[in-house]
């Protein structure tokens, strides 16, 4: 025991020295988790639009046409931008981005309302922008609800109705909508946690695998099994702990400052997160140590993990719902670390979910990181084999060697 964790601290200090004389490792592990944290939040500092541009083509021409007008500029997410008279003028702007929808008031809009009537208000939205024109038709929906209300409470009035008798004329159904969790309908609130996850993976990714990968260009694995005391343990623990350990408080300051500088809520207990998230980076960690050993060179090992960002985020199903992707993506997915971790994180620190609410997610992260501290190890014994002309003896390795001679007819 003494031997293994003497090779533990002779590798972790080598993983130090290794680390500082690389420049290319200190930009990704130490700038670039901290630059990108803020550059992508403050994207979204402002979370929900405001004063979305949308242009009129009042056919009407009344006072109560004039008076709809009115109350959508005076809403806090629209801005009329325009009053057109002519539908295919105001396209053309809806086409030209000049405005994100085109709000057609038709003749006899007063008339028909005045006398209890039904009346149309079109609506052409650009869902080439979903996020503002579903802001935009919620917008629409909420002042023309106001509006109508207020019309049809004083027709019934004058049918002799008092107040109350014309409310409940008005709405014999009402329906009590009520915002859980994300209560501003925040995109950013919704999106960021989500970025810094991804951020915290991928640079670890990135770092650590460049540096096993670093280990076969440099053709070194004979010195560091050296200085591990010929410990397969403390090969890989002395060259992860450092990651480990920044990448643990990575995860403190994104969700403390960052959740702090850009006004996100945090409902969770702060415990539960910790232990769930150090979880996540162990699993994380022995996925960029395997995948390291995969690459004779840094480099590339570099340029084929920089295609892996997007696909990891889109099959996490923080984006997308999983369940509705393809069986086989589902299953690609759910070898991920990502997923069963946002998942779970959004559960505590948007909806203060306990250990309870997210065992599920548990269980999977701590099947995924058993999974790949065996796969791990195991990759590492064949790498040392097969560089150093050794033996290491593993039952595993032995038993793979035999079942890939058997299936392939090779050693």
């Amino acid at each position: 025991m003494k031997t293994k964790i003497k090779g533990f601290w002779q590798v972790f200090q080598r993983e130090l020295k290794l680390i500082v004389k690389d420049l290319d490792l200190l930009t990704i592990i130490l700038l670039s988790p901290l630059f990108y944290s803020l550059f992508y939040g403050s994207v979204y500092l402002h979370k929900t639009e405001a004063e979305v541009p949308i242009v009129i083509v009042d056919r009407d021409h009344s006072a109560l046409s004039r008076q709809l007008i009115r109350y959508l500029d005076a809403h806090q997410m629209l801005k009329v931008g325009g009053i057109e008279t002519d539908l295919e003028q105001a396209k053309i702007r809806l086409n030209a981005w000049d405005a994100q929808a085109v709000i057609l008031i038709p003749a006899d809009f007063e008339r028909n309302l005045k006398r209890g009537g039904k009346t149309d208000l079109k609506v052409y939205l650009n869902t080439s922008r979903f996020l503002p024109a579903n802001d935009v038709n919620r917008a629409v929906q909420e002042v023309t609800a106001t509006m109508e209300a207020g019309i049809r409470l004083r027709y019934f009035q004058t049918r002799g109705l008092n107040f109350d008798q014309a409310s409940e004329q008005i709405e014999p159904l009402r329906v009590d909508d009520r915002n859980l969790f994300n209560t501003r309908q925040s995109y950013g609130d919704f999106l960021i946690p989500g970025i810094l996850v991804l951020i915290l993976q991928q640079t670890l990714l990135f770092g650590l695998a460049m540096s096993v990968a670093k280990e076969s260009e440099s053709n070194s694995w004979a010195d560091l099994f050296s200085r591990a005391n010929g410990s397969i343990w403390a090969v890989i623990g002395g060259k992860s702990f450092f990651y480990l350990a920044l990448y643990t408080a990575y995860a403190a300051f994104f969700f403390t400052v960052d959740y702090a500088l850009l006004n996100i809520p945090f409902r969770g207990n702060y415990l539960t997160f910790l232990l769930f998230t150090v979880l996540f980076l162990i699993s994380a960690t022995y996925l960029s140590f395997f995948i390291g050993t995969l690459f004779q060179r840094k480099i590339i090992a570099l340029q084929f993990l920089v295609f892996t960002s997007y696909p990891v985020f889109l099959l996490s199903g923080f984006s997308w719902r999983l369940q509705s992707m393809p069986r086989a993506l589902q299953w690609i997915a759910n070898l991920m670390p990502t997923t069963p971790y946002l998942q779970g994180m959004t559960r505590v620190t948007a909806m203060g979910a306990g250990w309870s609410q997210i065992l599920p997610e548990f269980l999977h992260l701590l099947t995924l990181t058993v999974l790949g501290l065996i796969l791990t190890r195991l990759r590492l014994k064949q790498v040392l084999n097969r560089t150093l002309n050794a033996s290491i003896s593993s039952p595993l390795l032995n038993w793979y060697n035999g079942f890939k001679k058997l299936l392939f007819g090779v050693d």
